[in-house]
């Protein structure tokens, strides 16, 4: 597995949410496994940081895993990139890409806590 963070961060929330899914939603290989898009897109837009969103991917060289595993990863991720933040307190929105002959779990967290 390899963690990559997006140097991105200061748009507007279409941004990462139309890459993420697509314009409608539909992007062809994604799926929502986890958030709210339009919530997403709407915090991030009434955020006054400059820094607004943090994005990234888990990516590996597996096609596919168990969703178990995908959820247990996602579980431990947002625990430790989100320490001391109960689960009310961020918003996150994942998206799995299979578009690329490997499994990526793209991120998508609000940089405000909520």
């Amino acid at each position: 597995m390899i963690v990559k963070f997006m140097r991105r961060g200061s748009g507007h929330g279409r941004g990462p949410v139309q890459y993420l899914l697509g314009k409608d939603y539909k992007r062809e290989g994604a799926s929502l496994l986890r958030g709210d898009p339009d919530l997403t897109r709407d915090l991030i837009d009434a955020s006054n940081f400059s820094k607004r969103y943090t994005s990234g991917v888990l990516s590996f060289a597996e096609e596919d895993i168990p969703d178990h595993l995908k959820s247990e990863l996602m579980d431990d991720f947002e625990r430790t990139i989100l320490a001391g933040l109960e689960h009310d307190q961020y918003k996150i929105l994942w998206v799995e890409h299979k578009d690329k002959n490997r499994l990526e779990l793209n991120f998508v967290i609000v940089n405000e806590e909520l």
